[in-house]
């Protein structure tokens, strides 16, 4: 099986706004084990501010010379020999929601999709690449088929692929960023019977939230929340340099700082908004899809999410278990599987590489 697979040494490239991640995994097998999978490379650079912005590509000829750099084109590493990717588009571009359609699967069709997705989609569905599944499991009445449906501007997935392609890249996949998380996240074969989880995903420049019930992502939302927000509003009302905010926001996170009597309060306006929009997201999963199941748990993921007490503080202003999550649950690397904040911070790239490394043409 592995010797004929024409995809071999695939693997997952995350690009962000503020630095690209690079995860390559190994599929390995042992009796009483089975097949498992193991992290064979794990490499990340940063980008200059302005590369990426709102998942644009501002400056793709320096993000292409930061991916030869993560590649090992410039003997900074040892090369990757494979040319096979699977690729993430921006969550603050794309569109992820399951729908429902009055139809058996049997008659369900490229255009059946695309005329239901455009009632849901924020764009001219003419200027959007519609991908979509079925998915199975879940409660749909008879005669319905629920259907989880991507979109992405046809012009992003156009920038991102050129962009791979000059890198001398073989894109086997774009995917939606919130697929890949939840891949990370999500406990391989476990039955969450009767509940549903939350993914929280904090990053530097953009933020996330993810519903997950019955098996699969039911939507995704974005949120107002990253370092990028926090850094600005300490800079204003504090008055201090960005590289100052940084590091405060680093070290104390939803603490107290000697120096600054009113950072705690700034820190706790800032966690209480985002506590409110996550409320808010969670109220509209309730009221507006079937037959929800219970959030019963809140997991993060993202570099923002190993901040220091926010965990503690969404917890207890939600009422609901908030912790970071382990996006190692899926691999057996023995010797990354305590390094949580590292985790938090590639659950995307690491989603990628799942998917890369399982059939890509296969696996959504």
């Amino acid at each position: 099986m592995f010797i004929n697979n024409p995809f071999a040494g695939a693997f997952g490239l995350d690009l962000g706004d503020a630095s690209i991640k690079l995860v390559r995994l190994e599929k390995k097998w042992r009796p009483h084990r089975g097949t498992y999978f193991e992290a064979r490379d794990i490499r990340q650079i940063l980008l200059p501010t302005g590369c990426i912005a709102s998942g644009e590509l501002l400056q793709p000829e320096l993000v292409k010379e930061k991916i030869k750099i993560l590649l090992g084109h410039h003997k900074e590493s040892t090369a990757i020999d494979s040319a096979c990717v699977v690729a993430d588009l921006p969550a603050a571009k794309t569109f992820l929601k399951l729908i429902r359609i009055s139809a058996t699967e049997k008659e369900i069709s490229d255009e059946s999709v695309k005329l239901e997705a455009a009632k849901h989609l924020p764009l001219d569905i003419r200027e959007m690449n519609i991908d979509w599944q079925i998915i199975r499991g879940g409660d749909a009445p008879p005669g319905t088929t629920q259907i989880l449906v991507g979109a992405a501007p046809k012009k992003i997935t156009a920038d991102y692929n050129n962009l791979l392609v000059s890198c001398g890249l073989q894109p086997l996949a774009l995917e939606i960023e919130d697929l890949a998380i939840a891949r990370s996240l999500i406990t391989a074969n476990k039955t969450y019977d009767g509940e549903a989880r939350a993914i929280l995903d904090l990053g530097a420049c953009r933020s996330s939230i993810i519903i997950y019930d019955k098996g699969s992502i039911q939507f995704s939302a974005k949120i107002n929340f990253s370092g990028d927000v926090i850094d600005t509003t300490l800079v204003q009302r504090l008055k201090i340099e960005r590289p100052v905010a940084t590091d405060l926001k680093i070290k104390f996170g939803i603490g107290y700082a000697d120096a600054y009597p009113e950072y705690l309060k700034i820190m706790t306006e800032i966690a209480e908004k985002l506590a409110d929009d996550i409320s808010q997201t969670m109220i509209f999963y309730r009221d507006h899809f079937h037959n929800p199941n219970p959030i019963t748990h809140i997991t993060m993921s993202g570099g923002l999410s190993a901040m220091e007490n926010l965990d503690k503080f969404l917890s207890g202003k939600l009422k609901l278990e908030t912790a970071p999550g382990d996006a190692w649950k899926n691999l057996f690397n023995k010797n990354l599987s305590s390094d949580v904040k590292t985790g938090l911070a590639l659950s995307s790239a690491i989603g990628l590489a799942l998917r890369a490394t399982v059939w890509p043409s296969n696996t959504k």
